[in-house]
Parts: C-alpha cells; structure tokens; sequence
C-alpha cells in the first residue's frame, strides 16, 4: 500500500509514463487536507486524450489506492468541471526544482517545468511557505528591528536570555518592548513582574471579531528591571483566568482566502498578530527593538515568528540529539526561505558545561560540528551564492554556523526575582550574545538600504 511520502513519487512516475503525457501540456497535483491528491491538466490544442486519460485515471486509482480522488479535471471539460480546472490552475504555483518534496527528490524524480502544485492545509503555513520571508517592515525604514528568541526545545534558557537583551538595552537608555508569543505555556509576563490587564490573546481574539489594533491595556513596564523598566514596555501572554483558554480556542491559522502582499495565502491570526507588531512598532516614541519570545517546537506561532515576522532569528538548543534534529530542521527551513547572504541568525549553544572545564571544551567542539554540518547542508551551497572557495571554514566565529555559547549559570536556576541576578544576565555570555544582535540588525539594515517594505 501507498504511504503519504510515496503519494507524489508515484503520481509522476505514473503521469509521466502515461501515453496521455504527449497530449498535455500542464499538470497540476491538488493534495487535499486529507492528503489525496487529485489530479488537474490542461490538454495541447488539437490533441484528443479522452481514452488515454481514462486509462491514466485507472491506473493512478490501482497505483494510489485511495489517496487519488477521480475524476482528473481538464480545461477543455464543458461548464463546471472546465472553469473549475481552470480556476485550479490559476491558483497553483510552479513545481520548481527548489520546491521538492523530500520524497520526490529522494526517488530521483524531478517534475518538468509544465507542472504545477497546489497545497491545501489546515495550518503550518508559515513553516511550509517557501517564498521569501515578508516582515511588516524592512529594516531600512525607520522602525524597530524585530529579533525572534526560537528554541525546538523548551527548557533551554531562551526566555532568560531575552530578558537580558532586553535589560542591556534598557541600560544603554535605549527603548525595548517584549511580545510574548509563547500562547500556550506563557511566562514571560511573570519573570519581568508585569501588571497589565489584557495581554496577546486578547488583542488577536478582539482583532479577529472587530478588526480594532487597540494596545489600551495591553502592556505594563519590566518591573523586574528597577530603574530601568519604563524604557521595556512587556506585552504578556494574557492573565491566566477563566476565559484564556476560551481564548485560546479561538486562534484560528487555518489558510484563509486572503492573500498578502507578495501572494502568499495568510491565516486570521497571522493576520492579527501582524497587526499587533505593526501596531507597536508605530508608537510614539518609537520602539528601537522588538524582541519575540516564541512558542516552541513546531507551533504555527513559532513558524510565524521566525518567518513572518523576525528580522533576525536567534536559534537556542542545548548539545543533544534531540537539539541538534531540531536545529536541522529549522535552519533547512530558514535557508528555503532566507538563502545565504539573507540568513541573519545566531545559534546558541545554551547550557554549556562551566566555562574552561574539559566537558565544556568537548562538547563546545562537538557542537560546532554539528551547527556547521547543519549549515553546509543546507546553506553553504551553489543555491545560495557559495562555491568552494567561499564556504566559510569550520573555525569562522562570525559566520551564522558559529555557535555564541551560553554556559551553565547555577544562579539563574534558583531565585525570587529575576532582578537579583542582574550581574550574571550582564555578564561575559549575556553582552556577546546582544552585541551579535546588535550587529545582525545593523548588517540587515544596510542591506535593506533603499528596498520597500
């Protein structure tokens, strides 16, 4: 029996093979939520394919079993069948060589330039979106650099490690506001010692139901931070009551019939969360930073944070096989969407062994490898501007693989508030770790120079 993975392989072995293939000139696979595909062509003028079309139809239907769903759709059909595959088409994106599934790659197969794709999905948009990322400004317009704190794993001192990007800041005299997109496991607002009434959830939640951007209420100053805090305004989570979950229940990231500016499909509360970005960074006195501590994992929120949102995407993990997987996984995401010069992040190997041990020395060494194995896979290659006198070397320690290295603070696992430990969160690791996003949001600016949001 066919699996998920062998779905696409298949169809164009079959397609391709088919004596129907001499008389199309565009394929179109439709995967439907489900994940069955259904199969979409528009037929070369004058070239009959009634009969070759009903013998591809059973042979896809004895190849798929039932993730094929008959009929096939032509343009040529007679009223509802013919617009509808030519409505389908319109819709579709090109299946080009850097748009392959895993599996197709994996089977050596390559669709020709007369096919088409069209995706049906639940969620996952921004993780599965593979034109290039669109923030809701560019860093040459004059607004606030937009940084995401990501981790595949929780645990990893990620959240702390804004704090003390947010504190440095704030001492430097400069503005700061922290947006907890953590949804589901919300902490933020807590460690900072935050009083505000209404938080994240509700402005989506009233955003989706009015279209309002209204803040009122929806920030309070970093307390923890002490003479510093009105310089950090902290959008919590929400006040965990009664009706968060109810909240909750209601974010929606299903693809909508929206589209943005560069033609990608959104989902309402990518929507409403664009708008609350938007909405900080136009405040006045403006914002310098906007720092995002993301969900976890791989949530819709966290895809839209490092893809729809951030300009600089800070990628936490500690040296574990779980972390580095999970490390793979979103730098190869990152690099379809980011490329090379483009890719402006900074992995952290949090949790290091105390600093100068021998444990610490190993495992710094091993992650290294790892982090640039990662980025020779997937960004240090001819797709992405490199050939082999430009791939950085392994001991580079300025380029995106180059580990920044958060060692074990045995103070920052014990205390009553995050205020008391101002000496460690402004320490030797803490300052490296700010001054690179500092660079990277200056680098992007120039980048950016003249381009439009």
């Amino acid at each position: 029996m066919v699996t998920f993975e062998g779905v696409l392989p298949s169809l164009l072995r079959v397609c391709e093979g088919s004596p129907a293939a001499a008389a199309v000139d565009t394929w179109c696979a439709v995967r439907d939520l489900r994940g069955r595909v259904r199969l979409v062509v528009k037929p070369r003028e004058a070239s009959p394919a009634g009969k070759s079309f009903e013998t591809l139809e059973q042979d896809l239907s004895r190849e798929l079993g039932g993730y094929f769903a008959r009929p096939i759709l032509s343009t040529t059909d007679q009223r509802d069948p013919g617009h509808l595959a030519r409505t389908v088409l319109s819709l579709a994106s090109a299946w080009e060589d850097a748009e392959f599934d895993d599996p197709v790659r994996g089977a050596g197969l390559k669709p020709q330039g007369r096919w088409l794709k069209l995706e049906r999905r639940l969620s996952k948009l921004d993780w599965l979106e593979s034109g290039a990322p669109n923030p809701p400004w560019s860093l040459s317009d004059p607004m606030p650099a937009i940084v995401t704190f990501y981790s595949f794993k929780g645990g990893v001192g990620r959240t702390t490690a804004l704090a003390a990007c947010a504190w440095q800041m704030a001492a430097e005299g400069r503005r700061v506001a922290v947006v907890d997109l953590d949804l589901e496991a919300p902490g933020l607002g807590a460690l900072l010692e935050v009083e505000a009434g209404r938080g994240v959830i509700d402005f989506v939640v009233d955003y989706l139901a009015t279209g309002a951007a209204d803040l009122t209420g929806l920030f309070a100053p970093a307390q923890v931070f002490g003479a510093d805090a009105e310089r950090v305004q902290v959008f919590p989570a929400g006040r965990l009551g009664p009706t968060y979950l109810d909240k909750l229940a209601r974010l929606d990231f299903t693809a909508s019939t929206a589209w943005d500016v560069g033609g990608r499909p959104t989902s309402p509360t990518g929507d409403a969360l664009r708008a609350l970005i938007l909405a900080i960074g136009r405040q006045q006195p403006r914002p310098d930073a906007i720092l995002i501590d993301s969900r976890a994992g791989l949530h819709d929120l966290s895809g839209l944070s490092l893809h729809g949102l951030g300009h600089v995407d800070m990628l936490f993990s500690k040296a574990s096989e779980q972390g580095y997987q999970g490390m793979r996984l979103a730098v190869s995401l990152l690099a379809r969407r980011r490329g090379g010069d483009d890719l402006a992040c900074v992995v952290v190997h949090s949790l290091a062994p105390l600093r100068g041990t021998p444990e610490s020395r190993a495992e710094e060494e091993e992650f290294r490898a790892r982090s640039y194995a990662v980025f020779r896979d997937f960004v240090y290659d001819e797709s992405h501007g490199y050939d082999a006198t430009s791939v950085p070397p392994l001991e580079s320690a300025v380029d995106p693989h180059s580990p920044l290295v958060l060692h074990f603070e045995n103070e920052l696992q014990r205390f009553l508030s995050l205020g008391e430990r101002r000496a460690v969160l402004f320490g030797e690791d803490y300052v490296g770790l700010r001054k690179r996003v500092d660079e990277l949001c200056e680098r992007e600016s120039e980048d950016d120079e003249g381009a439009v949001s």
